[in-house]
Formats: structure tokens, C-alpha cells, sequence
């Protein structure tokens, strides 16, 4: 029996076996407090919520509600627009679970590591103004950001790149190959899902936390996004782990530092 907070988990917001959630409720939150949201990686084909629980477990200890979900995952007929969509009706589930125990959620901050980075950004920056919870900050660890760049193919060593077009083809529903992936159709459709296309004066704040030595997500493509984050005066934080490729395992001390930038992301926002 915990203390501090109250887990619900395997909270149903959809008919497939995977639209499934997990609570976190402090139980001694404000009846207004804001709502983490955290979103695993895994390629858009693996991973799963209890990735980030521990995640969960430590802001809710800070008095935030907190969220990890599972979505549905890429294939031939499932892409990225529908794991967007799993998102919105997550938000459903969680607001509708909240008000139950006596909770209004109205302000959201989305988290999460590669691709989980990756679906929190393109929520939070196309579907603020319909969301069932309005985003108001996104926390990004590792995330793809320019699925159309040739330089998200090669990475370091290039050895993803046949991974990398198996993948895309599933994320936007176009067929891509390394003859097709410049053609017209496959690069409107990698834009479309590519957060840095949706990069405005009215994006939400975002910190990012990026390993320098990346194999899958170029740091070069990162450092690009932030500046152009910056460019169009969003506040943003850029947190680098010097020594660190995708996992961020090589600088324990920036961990905490990421979690403080999340703290005082949910202090500034919520």
C-alpha cells in the first residue's frame, strides 16, 4: 500500500488490446494541479507504458498527477496519425478518471524518450487548440525531429538506414525506399509528421535532451531544431549529454538535471 499516491492502472480508452493506461494521483494533490503525461519510445513498434513509471512515481511525489500510456503500434495499418489520435482519446480517459476522484486536469505536459519525444512533440504542436487537455510545455528526450533529412537516415554509422525506410513507410502510410525517399509524394508525407514542420510563433515551450554521440537521431538535426525553436522566440531549454548515445546512460549527473528542467517546466506552466 503506497502512501503517497494512488496508481489505477490498465485504464481502457480504446477497443485495441494496447489503448491502455496507467494513473498516477498524489494523494495529496491540488483538485487543480497540472497532468505529465509520459509517452514511451521504441521505434513506434515496441516499448511499453511501465518504461516510465519511475518517471511517473517521482513527480507525483512532487504533487503532480502523472500519466504513462501505451499506444497502438505502426504497421501496414497503423501509422503515426493514429497513435496521435490514441493520444487525444488517452487525454479523454485520464480527464474523465480525474473528475471521478475529484480533479480538474486542464493544463498538460507531454514527456517521453525517441519515439515517445517524437509523438509528444507533434501532439503538442499540432493539436494544442483541440486537445482534451490543453499542452502548455512538451519535455523531449532524444526526439526525432526531421523525418524527411536525408542525415536522419545515416545517423553516425549508418547502419539503421535499411531499418530507418521499413519504419518511415509504417510512420506515414507511403511506401519509401532509398530510390523513393526524395520523390515528392514520400517527402510531403515524412514532413507531415515531422515536428520541426510545425515550428511557430505559438509552439508551446520545449526543453529537449539529446546524447551527443546519437546514432539514431543526428545531434546536428537537434541542435538545428533548437535554433530554430529559438528563432521564433519559443522558450526552450537544450540539455546535452556529452558523452551519451540514444539510451543517455554515459552522464548519470544529467538525469537529475533533466528531471529539475521538467520541475521547473511544471512550476513555470502549470
Amino acid at each position: 500500500m503506497n502512501n503517497e499516491f494512488v496508481l489505477l492502472e490498465n485504464i481502457t480508452y480504446g477497443n485495441h488490446e494496447r489503448q491502455k493506461l496507467d494513473l498516477f494521483i498524489p494523494k495529496k494533490a491540488k483538485s487543480d494541479c497540472g497532468l505529465l503525461l509520459f509517452i514511451h519510445g521504441g521505434g513506434w513498434q515496441a516499448g511499453d507504458k511501465t518504461h516510465h513509471h519511475p518517471d511517473a512515481e517521482y513527480f507525483c511525489r512532487k504533487g503532480y498527477i502523472c500519466s504513462t500510456m501505451n499506444y497502438r503500434f505502426v504497421d501496414e495499418n497503423i501509422n503515426v496519425s493514429d497513435e496521435i489520435n490514441d493520444i487525444t482519446s488517452a487525454l479523454t480517459a485520464i480527464k474523465n478518471e480525474c473528475f471521478k476522484e475529484g480533479f480538474s486536469i486542464e493544463k498538460l505536459i507531454l514527456s517521453g524518450g525517441s519515439a515517445g519525444a517524437h509523438l509528444s512533440l507533434l501532439f503538442a504542436y499540432t493539436k494544442k487548440e483541440n486537445s482534451p487537455v490543453k499542452p502548455v510545455a512538451v519535455c523531449a528526450y532524444c526526439p526525432p525531429v526531421n523525418l524527411k533529412s536525408p542525415d536522419f537516415l545515416m545517423g553516425i554509422s549508418g547502419k539503421y538506414e535499411n531499418w530507418k525506410y521499413c519504419i518511415l513507410s509504417h510512420c506515414c502510410g507511403v511506401k519509401i525506399t532509398k530510390e523513393s525517399f526524395l520523390c515528392e509524394t514520400q517527402q510531403k508525407a515524412l514532413e507531415k509528421i515531422s515536428p520541426q514542420s510545425y515550428i511557430t510563433e505559438s509552439c508551446v515551450p520545449t526543453a529537449v535532451f539529446q546524447g551527443k554521440l546519437d546514432d539514431l537521431v543526428p545531434f546536428e538535426q537537434t541542435e538545428n531544431f533548437v535554433r530554430l525553436l529559438g528563432e521564433k522566440g519559443i522558450k526552450n531549454d537544450f540539455l546535452v549529454y556529452e558523452n551519451s548515445g540514444h539510451l543517455l546512460d554515459k552522464d548519470p549527473d544529467k538525469s537529475m538535471e533533466s528531471k529539475k528542467i521538467i520541475e521547473k517546466y511544471a512550476e513555470m506552466y502549470f
